[in-house]
């Protein structure tokens, strides 16, 4: 059974209701999309490009890890030459989750 929908003219129904009264008509000329204010995302293409750029060089200046040196201390901690210190661990782990922030 099918249902009619007030306002839509539908082949062999009975609606004299237009659409011109409901909808609208478009301009001929498209409007621009424009920021209206906050909570409209954007980005800046360039401005990531940047970041990107600076986060790559801060990359590379990073010094290449020593798989000798942790291999020593992988030995050292299984033998028990070396104690892990949970204070130093702590400070170590919030200090980096400021620079992250």
């Amino acid at each position: 059974m099918a249902y009619p929908i007030p306002g839509m003219d539908t082949p062999g129904s009975s609606n004299t209701m237009s659409w011109g009264r409901y909808v609208t008509p478009r301009s001929a000329t498209p409007t621009p999309l424009t920021p209206q204010g906050p909570g409209v995302d954007s980005a800046d293409v360039a401005k990531t490009a940047a970041l990107l750029k600076s986060i790559v060089e801060t990359a590379d200046s990073v010094p290449a890890i020593d798989q000798a040196r942790v291999a020593w201390l992988q030995q050292a901690v299984v033998s028990g030459t070396v104690q892990a210190n949970p204070q130093q661990i702590a400070r170590s782990i919030a200090e980096l989750e400021a620079l992250l922030a």
